[in-house]
């Protein structure tokens, strides 16, 4: 497990230092950023899986994945706002605070909805094949982001973005139609 997070932190890393000498930052900035950013990114996580564990408590799994998927597609608006404003330190940590928050909030609604999902007889196989059809959207879709921020600006690159949250937010009202989805109505309330 150990192992694994730092693979991530590694790889996290190097992804903020090429977007930001992607953006002209120095060096010396860079260093300062990623290593501060990364914490700070870090913590915020944390916070927003507690966050969302928490709001699926309280509203329930439906409820709380509409709130952390607007928060989610609204992060990427706030990526639009920095590149509009520029080179400024605030709002660059506004920008990753608030976008660490909402996606451990939204990690934590969905693997909660995913584990809903799972016959406790085959939790593992069901989960991991879950698990893998989530991730494919991402990585088919990861080439084409490089081709189109090449041919767009930033802020029109971050609001296409965003807009790509949308069939997410369809399926979500197509899977929540009758009110109460099926892993809703059948999950065991939790009480803390």
């Amino acid at each position: 497990m150990l192992v694994t997070i730092l693979i991530i932190l590694a790889v996290v890393l190097v992804l903020f230092a090429v977007a930001f000498i992607v953006l002209g930052k120095s060096f010396k900035a860079i260093a300062y950023i990623v290593g501060a950013g990364v914490l700070y990114g870090f913590v915020a996580t944390l916070i927003g899986a507690a966050a969302g564990g928490s709001l699926v408590s309280s509203l329930g799994l439906i409820r709380s994945l509409w709130i952390c998927g607007i928060l989610q597609m609204l992060s990427h608006v706030v990526y639009a706002l920095l590149a509009v404003v520029g080179h400024s330190l605030p709002m660059l940590a506004v920008t990753i605070g608030f976008e660490n928050l909402v996606a451990g909030m939204g990690t934590a609604a969905f693997v909660g909805y995913l584990s809903s999902l799972c016959n406790v007889s085959y939790t593992a196989t069901q989960y991991a094949l879950l698990t893998s059809f989530m991730s494919a959207a991402r990585t088919w879709l990861s080439s084409s982001a490089g081709w189109l921020a090449d041919r767009m600006t930033w802020p029109e690159f971050f609001v296409l973005t965003a807009a790509a949250a949308l069939p997410g937010l369809a399926l979500l009202a197509w899977i929540s139609r009758d009110g109460r989805s099926r892993a809703e109505s059948e999950a065991v309330p939790v009480r803390g």
